[in-house]
């Protein structure tokens, strides 16, 4: 008995819901179907001037939490050094458009890659070799660690007022002359031995 009017129920449940259903599809599509009560001709146009409106966007704007990702390739070494920054004040609330002038009248060496609100992409070449290197050669008869700065210029950086280049064979004289480039301290500490010890 119990048994019976469970299936009852359960029955009776499946046909109230599959009711509800085609009645609810019925009155919704005589409504997707109808068209809009108009009553007089104002209202129409006005009704077919909201259609016609163009959704207008802001511009994306550089903002001070917005990334900078500079990357610059060395020619000369063939290295790249990427560095990130925050936007300076100068470039804050520049659209891209404004952007892209600024950078093609202060910085025509810099190419931009991607550009939006959270993070802008430069690329720049330099054709001189990057800060990672050194230059050992000679400085007034001694010999000496010369460092690159940004700007790919060599600057004194030691000397070893114990070791002249007049002890040294003639080969070894003649590429201290030149300058020998070597990429890492690591490379350095393996070069100057050679030439203390």
């Amino acid at each position: 008995m119990k048994k019976r009017n469970g299936i009852l129920i359960f029955l009776f449940c499946i046909t109230l819901f599959l009711a509800s259903f085609i009645y609810g599809y019925k009155i919704m599509g005589h409504r997707i179907n109808k068209k809009p009560l108009i009553t007089d001709k104002n209202q129409e146009e006005d009704i077919v001037e909201n259609l016609d409106l163009e959704i207008l966007r802001e511009d994306e704007r550089i903002s001070p939490n917005t990334f900078i990702e500079k990357t610059i390739h060395y020619n000369t070494c063939n290295h790249n050094i990427t560095k990130l920054n925050n936007a300076d004040n100068e470039i804050i609330n520049m659209t891209e458009k404004q952007y892209r002038e600024y950078i093609k009248e202060n910085y025509p060496n810099i190419k931009i890659i991607s550009f939006s609100i959270s993070e802008i992409v430069l690329r720049e070449e330099r054709d001189h070799l990057c800060e990672n290197h050194y230059i050992i050669g000679q400085s007034d008869g001694k010999i000496a660690i010369y460092g690159i700065d940004e700007n790919g210029e060599r600057f004194l950086n030691k000397i070893f007022n114990d070791y002249s280049i007049s002890l040294l064979k003639k080969i070894d004289q003649e590429k201290l002359t030149k300058g020998i480039v070597v990429d890492s301290e690591e490379e350095l500490s393996d070069v100057l031995e050679n030439f203390i010890s």
